[in-house]
């Protein structure tokens, strides 16, 4: 019996052990693009301060290899599975890229790091989530059943962001923000922003953050609630709509009743300078024009 329970416990270590490590470094341009793929597992990006893409794996046995390539400004880390693999075939990858590179990365049932890369980030991911750091520079994410959390550092960028049905939050954005979600909610703030336009079908959609002077601020829901908390230098116009939902203010302002059913809410605050439009079908909107 003590011989068999040895021989199990070695096996499991054997099945433990079955994965290999992997290691290259390649030279790199300091604001090259660097462009990465992983199928499943995990992938973890960081910027450091050398001309070099460093890789580092975990791989189990249905990985065949990872490519590393560098052709003029242009890195490709890829990693291959093996024919016919049908499960396996996890890659954990750990890659440091230059500081200021333009970075690719897509994945498929593989969650993404990235943190300390100031360059622009494009971002795929289905069925994994994807947690990225930024600067001030354009940022596209898009997701399919994958989470989505953005931080920023107050500096301005252009944040496109969509989601099928993976909930997104930033902190700290400036700039401009496009989004669009299936069913996935958004939870964003803002420094400052000069245009948000924002649309979701079943989600809701959080915002907290102040709107520049001359900002554009649309969002549009079909059955989300609408949560808005902006204040504004030289104010805005403000048109909110809700078909079947209520409409709340912090201003003391009262919403038009629009026939049988719906609601409708329009005015200015300060200046008029902006414009901030709100529609949903279903769903409830609150407004505010301060923190």
């Amino acid at each position: 019996m003590r011989l068999t329970w040895v021989m199990i416990a070695l096996a499991a270590a054997g099945t433990a052990n079955a994965g290999t490590r992997f290691d290259r470094t390649v030279a790199a341009e300091a604001k090259g693009v660097v462009d990465i793929s992983n199928t499943s597992g995990k992938v973890e990006v960081a910027g450091w301060d050398r001309n070099e893409v460093a890789v580092h794996g975990d791989l189990e046995e249905g990985v065949e290899r990872v490519d590393v390539n560098t052709e003029g400004d242009h890195t490709i880390v890829k990693v291959v599975l093996r024919q016919h693999n049908s499960d396996d075939g996890d890659a954990i990858l750990r890659i440091q890229v230059p500081r200021a590179s333009e970075l690719h990365l897509s994945t498929v049932s593989a969650d993404q790091r990235i943190g300390g890369v100031s360059g622009v980030q494009r971002l795929n991911a289905v069925s994994g989530e994807v947690i990225t750091e930024i600067a001030a520079a354009d940022l596209e994410v898009k997701t399919v059943s994958g989470d989505v959390h953005i931080k920023g550092h107050g500096d301005p960028a252009r944040l496109h962001v969509s989601t099928v049905s993976g909930d997104v939050r930033l902190e700290r954005g400036a700039g401009e923000l496009e989004a669009n979600s299936v069913s996935g909610n958004f939870v964003v703030s803002f420094d400052t922003t000069r245009a948000v336009h924002a649309r979701t079908t079943s989600g809701d959609f959080h915002f907290e953050g102040k709107l520049a002077r001359g900002a554009s601020f649309d969002v549009t829901s079909v059955s989300g609630d609408l949560n808005v908390r902006a204040p504004a230098e030289g104010g805005y116009a403000y048109d909110a709509s809700s078909f079947s939902g209520d409409i709340t203010d912090c201003f003391n302002a009262h919403p038009d009743k629009d026939g049988p059913v719906g609601h409708s809410l329009s005015g200015s605050r300060g200046e008029g300078g902006g414009h901030l439009r709100l529609r949903t079908m279903s769903g409830d909107i609150q407004l505010c024009d301060r923190p």
